[in-house]
């Protein structure tokens, strides 16, 4: 079972993309809705039409560019939390993010709680004594029979059927 966190992040970052598709959506439909309210002298349909023109044409940048950071922000947890990455050097460096901005998303991600069990001392991650890093747990399955691999250490071994998967 997932973490709440892990649940927490996907689920706003599904929302923000929704979001940013409904509103994107308005703006395309709203034109049409002009030009027949107009040419028809169909006041309400002009009147949402242009409402959705507006939503649309200055509410669609601003969800795609909310729904980007939000994404950059899921990758700096997915960093901390999986990866066991803890420097601002190691986090920018992976990610490919200016260390600043790679620090907002970490302070970001302490305060939504996304990032647990790390304090941050402005350069660094360092285990927090009071509460362990809650990690992901991986059920790893047989793609043949579906019985719970074993962990070796070139990868997995199914102990029914005999197949080996290579970590990855």
């Amino acid at each position: 079972m997932k973490e709440k966190t892990e649940i927490d992040i996907n689920k706003d970052l599904k929302k923000h993309r929704n979001w940013a598709i409904i509103i994107s959506v308005l703006f395309v439909i709203g034109i049409p809705l002009i030009i027949v309210g107009a040419t028809k002298s169909i006041w309400a349909v002009l009147g949402i039409g242009i409402a959705c023109v507006v939503i649309g044409f200055y509410g669609a940048p601003m969800m795609w560019t909310s729904y980007g950071s939000k994404r950059t922000l899921k990758h700096v947890v997915d960093a901390v939390m999986e990866d066991n990455l803890t420097t601002l050097q190691e986090i920018a460096g992976q990610l490919h993010i200016r260390e600043r901005e790679a620090r907002d998303h970490i302070v970001n991600g302490i305060r939504k709680k996304y990032i647990t069990g790390y304090i941050f001392d402005g350069a660094k991650l360092v285990p927090n004594q009071k509460e362990k890093p809650k990690k992901k747990v991986v059920t790893n399955k047989c793609l043949n029979c579906g019985a719970s691999l074993q962990a070796d250490e070139s990868g997995f071994t199914c102990p029914y059927c005999g197949s080996h998967f290579n970590k990855e």
